[in-house]
């Protein structure tokens, strides 16, 4: 069997994330393995480009990353049992590229992700995180699509 040590569950803020704790709670206690949460906030110059926002209307990048975490934490707390050991950190950039990056600093065996989390025009704008990780992991990733009704 792989030894499976640390998992890494990419979080996207949204109502969707919660059709994905189950996949990476039950992975990280099947392997015994540390979970590890990571928010990426695209960079905001990025979203002042796609959606006509001034840059300088948003928040500075470590109140942004406050928010991230705590937001993070409060959904792991919700959905994460406390026995089960859990670190969580926000980054700002490009999202794949953060996961990426992470996977290689951290050591981590696995990713369990979504397969997207947006529709229409904005995945068109975003392009798919997930078709870009899988692509390039050099580890496995479980993919599950939040969208897919269960039976």
């Amino acid at each position: 069997m792989p030894n499976v040590k640390k998992i890494l569950f990419p979080m996207d803020l949204v109502e969707l994330t919660r059709e994905i704790v189950p996949w990476a709670d039950l992975m990280a206690r099947r392997f015994g393995a540390g979970l590890h949460v990571l928010h990426v906030i695209p960079d905001p110059g990025y979203w002042g480009v796609a959606y006509g926002i001034d840059p300088s209307h948003l928040d500075d990048e470590p109140a942004l990353i406050r928010k991230a975490e705590k937001s993070a934490g409060d959904l792991c707390e919700e959905y994460f049992g406390k026995d089960l050991n859990v670190s969580i950190k926000a980054v700002v950039g490009d999202p794949a590229e953060e996961i990426l990056r992470y996977i290689e600093d951290e050591s981590i065996s696995m990713v369990v992700m979504g397969t997207h989390a947006r529709r229409g025009l904005e995945r068109v704008f975003f392009g798919s995180v997930a078709n870009r990780v899988v692509k390039s992991s050099p580890v496995p990733v479980l993919t599950v699509n939040p969208h897919a009704k269960s039976a």
